[in-house]
């Protein structure tokens, strides 16, 4: 069985300030990134990708900012759906949007869905694509839903197998290893729940310049840890 890995993609602005270029630029060189990374997830035996792309807080930058990250995730998601480079990913890959998505521009919600469709049988492997997500508000929302349903008599008792079914997509699991670029180390919101019993690799390369060396890096040290679940 293949590895979930997740990806925290750290450092875009500060990589575009470093070589005096554009914000765009720099989010631009982060999503080039992650075109890689999915090409590297067969070779290094990833079976589910989780990346956390853009967080609630992200979306409280500015107007300008917000234009900027919508535009370039447009463009991506034009990649997904008609790239050529995508074609094995669209037969392969079940694609998977986590967040809040009910505020994003309509043509990006229809593609969303679309793609979402178009991959949805695939079962081979699992990318996971996380938009204006946030770990706290998504505990919140379980919590809400349970209470809905508590109400309608349809749950008595509360437990940890129960509560994860409600989680915004329960069918992904909990991540084996997160990663984090950028120099920080700190979750800051992603998956607060799932990462209970996760391995973290933190390294002080900002994103764009990750490299498959990096990434195969992290996943040869999780392989030598002894992972004990609390036992």
């Amino acid at each position: 069985m293949g590895i979930h890995l997740a990806i925290i993609p750290d450092g875009n602005r500060r990589w575009a300030k470093k070589h005096k270029k554009s914000i765009k630029e720099g989010y631009r060189a982060g999503i080039q990134k992650l075109k890689r990374l999915v090409e590297w997830c067969k070779d290094l035996n990833i079976s589910t990708l989780s990346v956390w792309i853009l967080s609630t807080e992200n979306m409280k930058r500015s107007k300008m900012e917000i234009d900027v990250l919508f535009d370039l995730f447009d463009k991506m998601l034009d990649e997904l759906l008609y790239g050529d480079e995508f074609k094995k990913a669209r037969d392969e890959v079940r694609i998977k949007f986590v967040g809040n998505i009910t505020n994003f521009p309509a043509h990006l919600k229809e593609k969303i869905l679309k793609i979402e469709n178009l991959t949805q049988k695939n079962a081979k492997y699992t990318l996971a694509i996380f938009c204006n997500y946030g770990g706290r508000k998504e505990i919140v929302d379980t919590v809400n839903k349970i209470i809905l349903e508590a109400k309608s008599g349809k749950i008595k008792e509360v437990n940890e197998q129960l509560f994860a079914k409600y989680l915004y997509a329960p069918e992904i699991g909990e991540p084996d290893l997160i990663f984090r670029s950028g120099g920080e180390k700190r979750l800051s919101g992603f998956l607060p729940w799932q990462s209970v019993y996760s391995e973290f690799y933190f390294t002080n390369k900002l994103w764009p310049d990750v490299s498959k060396k990096d990434i195969y890096t992290a996943i040869e040290e999780f392989k030598k840890r002894e992972r004990r679940f609390g036992r």
